[in-house]
């Protein structure tokens, strides 16, 4: 059987209740406790290395003093100063390295990590190395990169192992200490590395380009790293910084650094020695020797002092967690006792009157509480019980009436049920008519009045779509009438131009033969004026010249009158294009979106038929041009006939005749140059007109594809005019065959 609460007695639950948030408070005590002993045991821990830190820091001061006096005594090739304090040095640095050794920081029971013991053991290795590369600095055979790279990375590694102790600690306080004593080994030994390369330098009286490189990035590093020793520094070991920085000690070495600097760029460094910047960078190095004693002093102290305070917490801490427990035990002890007591009685009562003993003393006194509340319960319980039996009673005779109203609440669901089936039945075969483009569809069954808006609404919507579709089915019928409209007109238009061109060709020919006339009429002229002295042998040949001369200047009058019936064909033709064009314009406009491309070419064509009404204008004009001088040249032709009946006396007058004969003809023949041209223009506007008119006929048969398409789509629906969708694609299919008629 499954256990609840309600099988459990009421003082045992009160001690479940208790014991939750107890032991909620106790698991958050033991977790602070357990927190506060961690953080007590890291600081005490960090105290015990702060010794250590600083033996390292020791060793790696005089490691590093070893490098710069070995780097001299190189630079120096074995002579002066450096050659007395080599020895001094390693001395230091042997005693040194000792001292490191005896720390045992590899051991197991020393204190730190894994990783803590491991880079100590690195460090160890890596000072093991210094004794063997002696012998070659002795020698004079070491290399200054060997040299650079053992002392470097046996101060590196030393630097390492303090630097993973801030991986012992979770006090951000503790950690930015031990972050900024790090930063400051960092920039001391850039400052050791500054000066090795500085001795080299000046030992040898100038910069190579690595030794400068060398020289300028760490004294750009030092900067960082004091920056960064900063930002984690306490007050006091900033300010001793700064002070030390802007000492004269601090001062000295920036000067020589500033004349170092300039050596490569034309300065001279030869007032300044390996031995003078070994020293003052020394006292330089030394200042920052006792402010790092200083910073790693402060760090032993904070870290013992944060140790005692955490220890101090965390009895503090349990004293209070035990008082508290006690406490909460005390307290539900009381509370219990005063409830299950009086509940207990509470519950005899109870049972008496379950049992039918109205008559059950009361032995519990009322109070405020909850308790009291059930006492005055169970008094009104026992009053009441005499009224129990009628009140049962008048149950019964409610039950069937309850009954009754519970029916009619069903038959009402069972209604309001079928109702909702009924609509959504409608509504769903009104879905599946509209999916089948049935759109005279119409739910014409009412609903019940709560649900008939809904009818409403969806035979208002189809109602809408259909006739927007009939309206689209509408338009697409004027669009292909129109279309069809303008098909047959392109195809009048193209006989008309086709021709207009042949009639063109014409004119142009006919042209070219009074072109050839002309010329042979001034040539003839200029026979008669060299033949005027046989004027007399010549004259009956001269009367056939002048009967010749007539019959040509009939035929050029003759021609003149057909060119004008000709220039006037071609201006009615351009009358016909305009007017064609503008309807083209018209209906390409009703068309709306899809004719837009068709009135931009019924625009170019109505433009085209204007221009060629101007050129014809131009023609009319040098054709009367023309026909007045030929009835000029006729008159002068007959008025040579009668001077040839003097021709023996009047042979000087013949001479000047034929001379203003030959003139004449030259200026025909430059008129009808221009005619021949200007009609040549003529045959090019109506290719180009031609042209117009294919592309016409190509873009009304696209539209009529796409009215076809559009047909095609709104015939998919059923709608009132579901047979007219059947005219219009038969409009545009009959469009081609009118065309091709």
């Amino acid at each position: 059987m499954k256990m609840t609460m309600s099988h459990i007695r009421i003082g045992t639950r009160i001690l479940v209740v208790a014991a939750i948030p107890t032991l909620a408070l106790l698991g958050m005590a033991v977790k602070t406790n357990l927190s506060t002993l961690r953080a007590a045991s890291e600081a005490g821990m960090v105290a015990d290395l702060s010794g250590t830190a600083a033996a390292i820091g020791a060793v790696m001061h005089e490691v590093q003093k070893e490098r710069a006096t070995s780097t001299g005594f190189t630079a120096a090739k074995g002579k002066g100063e450096f050659a007395g304090l080599l020895d001094q040095q390693r001395t230091a640095v042997d005693a040194a390295i000792a001292r490191f050794r005896a720390l045992d920081l590899a051991a197991p029971e020393a204190p730190g990590d894994a990783v803590l013991k491991d880079l100590a053991r690195d460090a160890q290795t890596r000072l093991d190395a210094i004794a063997p590369i002696r012998e070659g600095i002795s020698a004079l055979k070491a290399k200054p990169a060997d040299v650079a790279a053992t002392f470097g990375q046996a101060v590196d590694s030393l630097i390492a192992v303090v630097g993973s102790m801030n991986r012992l600690t979770t006090n951000s306080e503790i950690s930015d200490r031990i972050l900024a004593y790090t930063s400051l080994l960092q920039a001391k030994e850039g400052a050791g590395r500054e000066r090795t390369a500085g001795v080299t330098a000046f030992t040898a009286g100038g910069f190579t380009p690595e030794l400068y490189r060398d020289f300028v990035g760490e004294a750009a590093a030092q900067n960082a790293r004091f920056s960064s020793f900063r930002d984690r520094a306490t007050p006091d070991a900033r300010q001793a910084l700064d002070a030390m920085l802007k000492s004269p000690v601090g001062k000295r070495v920036d000067g020589m650094r500033t004349t170092g600097l300039q050596g490569p760029f034309g300065g001279t460094i030869s007032f300044v020695t390996g031995k003078d910047w070994f020293d003052a960078s020394s006292a330089r190095i030394d200042a920052l020797k006792d402010i790092q004693d200083t910073v790693s002093a402060d760090l032993g102290a904070f870290a013992t002092t944060t140790a005692a305070t955490e220890k101090q917490a965390l009895v503090l801490s349990l004293g209070l967690t035990a008082g508290l427990l006690l406490l909460v035990a005390l307290m539900v002890a009381s509370v219990t006792r005063s409830i299950t007591r009086p509940v207990g009685r509470l519950v005899r009562i109870m049972r008496d009157l379950a049992g039918g003993q109205a008559d059950t003393a009361l032995d519990v006194a009322p109070d405020r509480s909850e308790i009291g509340d059930m006492v005055r319960c169970v008094t009104v319980f026992r009053d009441n019980a005499v009224e129990r039996l009628r009140l049962e009673g008048e149950i019964d005779a409610n039950r069937s009436l309850s009954e009754r109203e519970r029916l009619e609440r069903d038959r009402a669901r069972t209604e309001e049920a079928a109702e909702i089936t009924l609509a959504m039945e409608r509504l769903a075969a009104g879905l599946h008519a509209i999916a089948d483009g049935q759109l005279t569809h119409r739910i014409d069954t009412a609903f019940a009045p709560r649900l008939e808006p809904v009818r409403l609404d969806f035979n208002g919507a189809i109602a809408r779509l259909e006739e927007t579709l009939m309206d689209v089915r509408t338009n697409a019928q004027a669009i292909a009438t129109g279309s069809s409209e303008i098909a047959a007109a392109a195809g009048d238009l193209s006989q008309r131009t086709e021709q207009q061109a042949a009639n063109l060709e014409e004119t142009v020919a006919a042209l070219g033969e009074v072109t050839r006339g002309i010329n042979l009429a001034a040539a003839d002229a200029g026979k008669a004026q060299g033949s005027a002295t046989q004027a007399l042998r010549s004259a009956e040949k001269g009367g056939e010249i002048v009967a010749r001369a007539v019959s040509a200047m009939s035929e050029i009058e003759a021609s003149s009158q057909r060119i004008g019936s000709i220039i006037g064909v071609i201006d009615e033709i351009a009358f016909q294009t305009n007017l064609l064009a503008l309807n083209a314009g018209v209906e390409a406009a009703r068309a709306g979106e899809a004719g837009r491309g068709f009135a931009v070419v019924a625009q170019e064509v109505r433009g085209l038929a204007q221009r060629s009404a101007e050129a014809a204008k131009e023609i009319k004009t040098l054709i009367a041009l023309s026909r007045t001088q030929v009835e000029a040249g006729v008159d002068l032709v007959t008025a040579s006939g009668r001077s040839l009946e003097d021709i023996v006396l009047q042979v000087g007058d013949v001479t000047r005749t034929v001379e203003g004969i030959a003139r004449a003809a030259r200026e025909q023949a430059a008129s009808l140059k221009e005619v021949s041209i200007a009609a040549d223009q003529m045959d090019k506007v109506t290719q180009q007109n031609a042209a117009m008119v294919e592309e016409i006929t190509a873009a009304t048969q696209n539209l009529m594809r796409e009215t076809d398409d559009l047909a095609g789509l709104v015939d998919r629906f059923e709608t009132r005019q579901s047979g007219s969708g059947a005219a219009t694609q038969a409009v545009v299919h009959a469009m081609p065959r009118r065309r091709a008629a």
